[in-house]
């Protein structure tokens, strides 16, 4: 059922001119020459790593297109995040998952390429696996090239978790505000949402802006534990969609790879709802993503256009079960339907993973 929220974001969006972001058909045939290349982000040169870092922050230097009506975006990358907030529980460990994060990531790429990241680049892709100190790794050594470095440590405000099975996920090495590169000192709008919101629904209140230092909290255990090459293979050894599915949300006992990753990053980066206010989420899913992509290329007859569950959070059924011509909703972003996002190199896409 879309919130009514969504419907009013929905509503103004059709009214204005020129619409947001809406999913159309690229005029060109996708060819592997005319793709645009995601890299992993340690790959990129100095130079298109800082290109990138710019582009992020022409983003959150950009008007909010939605502030009428949620108070706290006061820029473009909140308008993200609030899209993000917003549709969290029609969006996880369902049936769009995949599909619905692919065309979110894809729409924060047009609008870096908007603000001059290069056209020939789309967003990168944080391989965990390459990194088992996070601390020293391209994305977070809190150099200039970076997207900033661990939080301060903070022994009270770090994150310690307890997965449904009883495991727990101890805190990282930070937990306090980024200390040093691009967004230290940066400055969150949404408030804390804890995991048990999905229980309960968002509060009332969630549109009011509550602005906070954003926190990193990096932990080595998660990517060393649940997002190493063996778990990568694993998802990629998948049997079908379901099993697919099942593997990368993990289990009462693990969080999977998706979860993983978020809880690698710590944080602001770890919470289920506001999590898209941390530049790395867009990395996080960019990979998410490749392995879907590669997973699909294994087989495409059988692998594309092959869904499980409903659109509601866990596959209840709220919703109906996943088809082609299920919508994905961003608000004033725009819109979609699973069916048109589930090849890299159709419809609105033309991208491929180096």
């Amino acid at each position: 059922m879309v919130s009514l929220l969504t419907a009013l974001l929905l509503g103004a969006a059709a009214a204005a001119t020129p619409a947001y972001g809406l999913c159309v058909t690229r005029d060109e045939t996708c060819s592997a020459d005319a793709a645009v290349i995601r890299k992993e982000y340690g790959q990129l040169t100095d130079a298109e790593k800082l290109s990138f870092v710019a582009a992020v922050q022409c983003v959150m230097a950009k008007p909010s297109i939605m502030n009428d009506v949620v108070p706290a975006t006061t820029n473009k990358f909140d308008d993200f995040a609030a899209v993000h907030v917003n549709n969290t529980l029609g969006i996880h460990i369902n049936g769009v998952f995949l599909s619905w994060h692919r065309h979110f990531v894809y729409l924060m790429e047009k609008e870096l390429h908007e603000c001059g990241f290069n056209e020939t680049l789309g967003i990168p892709y944080w391989n965990w696996a390459l990194y088992t100190d996070l601390e020293t790794s391209p994305m977070f050594d809190g150099s200039e090239t970076s997207l900033g470095s661990n939080g301060a440590y903070d022994p009270d405000s770090g994150d310690v978790y307890s997965t449904p099975g009883g495991t727990i996920l101890p805190h990282g090495t930070g937990g306090g505000p980024i200390v040093s590169g691009p967004f230290a000192n940066h400055t969150v709008n949404f408030q804390k949402m804890p995991f048990e919101l999905v229980f309960s629904g968002l509060p009332a209140n969630w549109t009011v802006p509550d602005p906070h230092l954003m926190t990193r909290d990096l932990n080595n255990y998660g990517v060393q534990t649940y997002c190493n090459q063996s778990d990568i293979d694993y998802v990629l050894s998948s049997e079908n969609i379901t099993i697919f599915q099942s593997v990368i949300n993990g289990d009462d006992n693990s969080p999977g790879i998706h979860g993983g990753g978020h809880y690698s990053i710590g944080a602001t980066g770890y919470d289920f709802f506001g999590s898209p206010q941390d530049p790395a989420f867009y990395l996080h899913h960019s990979m998410i993503d490749k392995i879907w992509t590669d997973w699909q290329a294994v087989d495409p007859v059988n692998r594309r256009y092959v869904y499980f569950g409903t659109s509601t959070i866990f596959n209840g059924n709220a919703t109906a079960n996943v088809v082609n011509d299920t919508v994905i909703d961003y608000g004033r972003l725009g819109s979609a339907t699973v069916g048109e996002v589930q090849d890299p190199q159709s419809g609105p896409y033309c991208y491929q993973y180096e």
